[in-house]
């Protein structure tokens, strides 16, 4: 077996055991089972919001940073380089949370459905309402394929960034952007209300998803020289 097979083959098993056994089949096709069962023996009122998707939002997140982590020695002792790992595990990593996301939202609309079926007044959790209230698959589908790949994105770069410069210098950098932020925005010379600005302006959803889809792989693609020659243990929390 070569070095890239190898380094895939790696990647592919971790990702596959926590994509494919943790969030869908040990959290979400039995939240979405259960929610079946509520929806059909219970009455549900409006302000009921049946969550399946909950789960696989955490553990994508967790996979960013613990995924990467237990792979990375254990691929360099193989003899892979960092280059590789790192492309290696993006595109598995997006690819994955492609084929998940895409079965979330089959699941979300056979709930939807049925419990339109059945006069469920009960609404489904889901970032697409934060921007658009009318249901349609391919529109929440890319919503959330957007939400989940730049959680996995910037939880990455956020965990490279902490892996490198350790505890304490990460939260010394992360306060002073804080303080320059704060400052910048409430003396008027820059305005961070995004989201506001992103709801007003009923952006086409191709257009919002464009927009976020970059930010993300513009944040997976920072990652490179952060971890390019990284050293194989993290810094300590002290440093």
């Amino acid at each position: 077996m070569n070095l890239n097979s190898g380094t895939f083959r790696l990647v592919y098993e971790n990702a596959l055991f926590t994509f494919g056994k943790m969030i869908l089949l040990y959290f979400t096709i039995p939240l979405f089972l259960l929610w079946l069962f509520i929806g059909y023996f219970f009455t549900l009122g409006e302000d009921v919001v049946a969550a399946i998707s909950g789960p696989a939002y955490v553990i994508i997140s967790l996979f960013a940073i613990t995924g990467f982590k237990n792979i990375f020695p254990v691929a360099i002792g193989m003899g892979s380089t960092r280059t590789n790992l790192l492309k290696t595990f993006s595109m598995v990593s997006l690819v994955s949370v492609l084929v998940t996301v895409f079965f979330l939202n089959i699941f979300q609309w056979m709930l939807l459905t049925l419990y339109e079926r059945w006069n469920v007044a009960a609404n489904i959790l889901h970032p697409a309402i934060l921007f658009k209230q009318e249901y349609s698959f391919i529109s929440y589908f890319l919503i959330d394929l957007m939400f989940v790949t730049f959680i996995f994105s910037i939880t990455f770069l956020l965990f490279t960034i902490y892996y490198r410069l350790g505890l304490k210098k990460s939260v010394i950098w992360l306060m002073v952007l804080l303080i320059i932020g704060t400052l910048l925005n409430y003396s008027g010379v820059v305005n961070f209300s995004l989201y506001s600005w992103l709801t007003t302006k009923d952006l086409n959803v191709t257009i919002l998803f464009t927009f976020i889809t970059i930010i993300s792989l513009i944040a997976l693609l920072m990652t490179y020289p952060i971890m390019r020659n990284a050293p194989l243990q993290p810094k300590s929390k002290k440093d």
